[in-house]
Parts: C-alpha cells; sequence; structure tokens
C-alpha cells in the first residue's frame, strides 16, 4: 500500500501502471527514469528549485569515489540497530539528494535480510532523476524505492506511516517528522561537526572557525544514540577537490581570488567530521 499522498488533495495515490492516482481524479506519471513529480507550481518559489545540474553532478562524482562512505556506514548501522527486528520498515529519506546515501540504506537494509520500502524525497529533479536512475541499476533495491519531488517542509507522506525517517545535510522539518512517524518510529540525522572539512576551510578562509555545535532537544523526541564519524581523506586530484567544494556552502560565500587558490591546490588532505544522531518518536 502506497503511503504517498496527493499534493493537490491530500488523499492516498495509489499506483495504476506508470502513473500514481488519488481518488479525487488527480494523477501524476512516471518519469522515464521512474520518480514523481509531486510539487505543485503554485509552490515552487523558483522557477528551478533546488540544487541544479552543476551541484547535483559533482556531489554524485565526488560521493560515488566513497570519501563519505563511513558516514553512509554509520547511517545504516543506526538504522539497523534501532528498528524493531522482522518488522517490514517503511522509510522516507527527507532531502535525498542525488541517492548516495538512500540507495546504500536501501542495499544495506536487503543485504540483511530486512523487508522494507524506501521514499527519497527532494525538491531538486535534477537531484531526484540522477537518485532513481541510481537506484534502478540495482536489481535488488528497484522495486522496493520511489523517488519523488516534493519539499521536505511538506511531505507528500501519510501521518504515522513511517518506521524511520531519515536526514543527510539537508534542511529540517521536526513538524513534518513528528507528523509521518510511527509511534516509536526513528529518525536519524547526519550533521556536520566542529572540524567537518577543516583543510578544505584554511585555504578558503584567512581564520578559519569551527563550526557551531550543540545537541538539539526535540519536542516529542528523545536521543537514543549519537556516533560521532571522524576519518581524514585524501583527494588526490584537483577534479576531486572542485567537486567538494561545489557541494559545500562555501563555494556560493567565497571570492574569486580564494576560488582561484583552492582551484590551483592540485592535491588536499583534509578531515570529515560528523555525527549521527538517532532520535525516537515518543
Amino acid at each position: 500500500m502506497s503511503i504517498l499522498l496527493c499534493p493537490n488533495c491530500r488523499t492516498r495515490l495509489e499506483q495504476q501502471g506508470n502513473r500514481f492516482c488519488c481518488r479525487n481524479g488527480h494523477s501524476f506519471d512516471l518519469a522515464s527514469s521512474g520518480y514523481l513529480h509531486l510539487l505543485p507550481s503554485s509552490r515552487m518559489h523558483a522557477k528551478i528549485p533546488g540544487d541544479n545540474k552543476q551541484m547535483v553532478r559533482a556531489r554524485r562524482e565526488f560521493l560515488s569515489k566513497g570519501y563519505y562512505q563511513p558516514v553512509s556506514d554509520a547511517l545504516n548501522a543506526a538504522v539497523l540497530e534501532y528498528c524493531k527486528k522482522n518488522v517490514p520498515l517503511q522509510m522516507v529519506d527527507a532531502g535525498c539528494g542525488e541517492g548516495y546515501y538512500t540507495n546504500r540504506l536501501a542495499q544495506a537494509c536487503a543485504d540483511a535480510g530486512q523487508e522494507f520500502s524506501m521514499v527519497g524525497i527532494d525538491i531538486s529533479k535534477f537531484a531526484v532523476d540522477a537518485a532513481a536512475k541510481s537506484a534502478a541499476r540495482l536489481p535488488e533495491i528497484a522495486p522496493k524505492v520511489q523517488y519523488a519531488v516534493a519539499s521536505v517542509f511538506e511531505l507528500p507522506v501519510k501521518d504515522h506511516s513511517c518506521h524511520v525517517v531519515t536526514n543527510l545535510f539537508a534542511p529540517v522539518c521536526i513538524e513534518e517528522y513528528r507528523r509521518v512517524l510511527k509511534r516509536g518510529g526513528i529518525l536519524v540525522f547526519a550533521v556536520t561537526s566542529t572540524r567537518h572539512l577543516w583543510q578544505l576551510k584554511e585555504r578558503i578562509y584567512d581564520e578559519p572557525y569551527e563550526n557551531e555545535k550543540f545537541d538539539h532537544v526535540y519536542e516529542g523526541f528523545e536521543m537514543v544514540g549519537k556516533q560521532k564519524v571522524s576519518a581524514t581523506i585524501s583527494l588526490p586530484c584537483q577534479e576531486d577537490i572542485d567537486h567538494l567544494f561545489t557541494m559545500t556552502p562555501y563555494y556560493y560565500k567565497s571570492s574569486v581570488e580564494t576560488t582561484a587558490r583552492l582551484h590551483a591546490l592540485g592535491t588536499l588532505d583534509t578531515e570529515i567530521d560528523v555525527d549521527i544522531i538517532t532520535y525516537r518518536a515518543k
């Protein structure tokens, strides 16, 4: 049974061949790559919302080389640890991007023999298109993963229908996560910690500063787990450095001179410092 809702009337969508339809006659065709577009034009705050093609390509190329795999592995372990065993999981990745973490979590569940269904949601059609294409190349998970263009601030998902919501470096809407999670369901965040990409920041800023870090307390949730992922990654070529830079907020905040200096580095060793934080819905 689908957990997706019609963005127009908020009634349940059911799949009928290559389209999803609601009881009020609204229908949404699957794109050729397999994703749904569930973001009405009236709620688009830009002509093309979210990450553009350049950002999606940079992130896809960078992540495909495994630099952030420790983050993905820690996320997968947290989900499998804190979920009830032998219960088919309904999961939502809110802000799924190009699908790297989403598809690896789905694959980890499949490898562990865990029954699941996954919905990945992002406001960027370019990201969702890339995610759907990546999932289609993984036969063990392809039938169980559905991607949709939508806002994380208005998830097209039924109330209290999910066992797991994940959010990795994406905008946060606690009210929506509380709405869609079942009681006892888990919410897993990946958030940057104080020293994340420190050596990259040293190349950008004259006086680099550590990220502000504090643990959030969310109404209706209790924190049940926290794991730090720390490592040094070695980027052996300028292309990988440029892709990492393009993934970050620094890309849009740096001067022409700073950007030129970064583009001439050639190689870079930098820390990754990420916290995986798990909450349970009360």
